[in-house]
């Protein structure tokens, strides 16, 4: 290694000096005339034959190294070792644990008290415990400090404990496998995560067992650490939550009052959604080319207004689904910062059908986007299957849905190649979900981002109403998701639209 160093350095020095040689003469070339003294040594011999006997020694190196080159690539790529991919941690999960809600029987103190005629303690200056014994119950004044080292004692049931102690039985979550109480180890923002740190525990000596077999790579959540102890998650939110999780759309604007005719506010709900224009463009649209002055700030209204109209049309219409789903997040901008947009979509019959924004990509969120989708089934088929991902958000998700009696599969597609079978398997409606997001993109980018988490859902239930009853899609004969009667085939966008805005009112009260 240290003759190849030598000879990098040599290669530099060269490469160095001939960087300087050809910018020195390079600027010559831009000179009309040279002086004679220039001329002079370009017609010198000697200088010539330096020249050529440099390009001749390159050539020769050139040439020397040529058999070499090949091999010198192929050793450089044998050795040359993409890093190891780490694993996503696997979301085991486990059965739920024993939950103690009763309190445990605890001695009396007045009792005992009377019956051994105690005394209160007299403190020492430095006793600074103020809470009662968690044995008998016993007030502070029947408790001095033990040894000195934080570790309590109570004068009436002669026990000791620590500040910290907590009593056998009292309520909460106790591991099923040792009845040991579980240790809370991480706060995530939807759900809490809780640990058996018994060593003792038969999972725990089950697991460590494992791991010298050949069985340990179920044990495996990364590169360097296995998972022994059980684990438990409690969520910090409910189903009924989740269900009455809504974003209400209201507005100021009332249809059957605008100033503009029918025909003029189709016109704008085609120019802003299925083309995509920001308001100012559609109002310069309307004035240059139809001759109405519409400003933007009624475009925006306008939208604003046919969103909460047609809200219930898009969330309850009866769609006919398959049984697949795929899902993915793509951002917007609010304010400057990005929100989330959490898509779900049917990539069989291309109906979007979860749609909302979120300021946070969390469980939660995760949770409700799913729920949108899994409440239009009726009744929910038995091989549902969702596809997203590797965020644990969903995986998360689908824990919460099992614990309350709702089942699907969940296929995570994993980064950007097929290494493992349900990546290779599921990647197509996975890109299909991601060309959903371009698509989008598309529409948004002249939006150039909104003022509130209320206008960016405005607008996705316009986009979602156009994608699902408007949009003509190449991939079903350009023919919209949604085949209703309501639409005639001569009908233009325009009237399209208000068919739309009128065949949803029925949806409002469902709404």
């Amino acid at each position: 290694m240290e003759n190849i160093s030598h000879l990098l350095q040599a290669i530099q020095s060269l490469s160095a000096q001939l960087f300087v040689f050809r910018t020195t003469v390079e600027p010559l070339s831009m000179m009309n005339s040279l002086p004679p003294d220039f001329e002079a040594l370009i017609s010198d011999p000697v200088f010539s034959e330096m020249i050529e006997e440099c390009t001749g020694l390159a050539t020769d190196l050139n040439q020397f190294l040529k058999p070499y080159l090949k091999r010198i690539n192929q050793c450089v790529r044998s050795k040359k070792k993409s890093d190891p991919m780490v694993p996503y941690a696997p979301f085991i999960v486990d059965e739920p644990p024993v939950i103690h809600t009763a309190e445990p029987e605890q001695l009396d103190f007045k009792d005992l008290i009377e019956a051994q005629a105690i005394r209160p303690v007299k403190h020492q200056s430095d006793f600074s415990y103020e809470g009662s014994c968690p044995h008998c119950g016993a007030p502070n004044d029947y408790l001095y400090l033990n040894n000195g080292k934080r570790q309590y004692a109570c004068k009436v049931c002669r026990k000791t404990f620590t500040d910290k102690i907590i009593p056998r039985g009292t309520t909460g979550l106790y591991c099923p496998h040792c009845n040991h109480k579980l240790s809370q180890i991480k706060d995530r923002k939807g759900y809490i995560v809780y640990v058996c740190m018994n060593r003792k525990c038969s999972y725990y000596q089950e697991k460590k067992k494992l791991k010298d077999t050949s069985r340990n790579d179920e044990l495996l959540t990364n590169s360097k650490s296995y998972r022994y102890r059980y684990h438990y998650r409690e969520f910090k939110f409910n189903f009924d939550e989740i269900k009455q999780y809504s974003q209400e759309l209201d507005s100021k604007v009332d249809l059957s009052k605008i100033h503009a005719d029918q025909q003029t506010l189709g016109l704008i709900l085609t120019y802003y959604i299925n083309f995509g224009l920001s308001a100012r463009k559609v109002s310069c649209l309307m004035r240059d080319i139809h001759g109405i002055k519409v400003s933007h700030q009624t475009v925006w209204n306008y939208g604003e207004a046919v969103a909460a109209v047609i809200k219930g049309m898009v969330d309850n219409y009866p769609y006919d689904l398959s049984s697949t789903q795929s899902g993915d997040e793509t951002y917007v901008h609010i304010l400057g910062k990005n929100n989330y947009v959490f898509f779900f979509s049917d990539p069989l019959r291309k109906f979007i059908t979860s749609y909302n924004i979120f300021d946070t990509r969390d469980t939660k969120n995760a949770v409700i986007s799913i729920w949108n989708v899994i409440r239009k089934y009726s009744p929910i088929p038995d091989d549902l299957e969702f596809i997203t991902d590797a965020n644990p958000i969903y995986n998360a998700a689908q824990l919460f849905f099992e614990l309350n009696n709702i089942e699907f599969d969940l296929h995570q597609v994993i980064g950007v190649k097929n290494n493992d079978e349900v990546s290779r398997k599921y990647r197509p409606y996975k890109q299909t979900e991601e060309r959903l997001n371009r698509t989008f993109k598309e529409n948004y980018y002249p939006m150039n981002g909104f003022n509130s988490l209320k206008s960016a859902n405005t607008y996705m239930v316009l986009y979602v109403a156009y994608f699902n009853f408007l949009r003509r899609h190449s991939s079903l004969e350009y023919k919209p998701p949604v085949q209703s009667d309501i639409f005639d085939d001569t009908d233009l966008m325009p009237d399209r639209w208000l068919k739309l805005i009128y065949e949803s009112r029925k949806y409002q009260t469902a709404s």
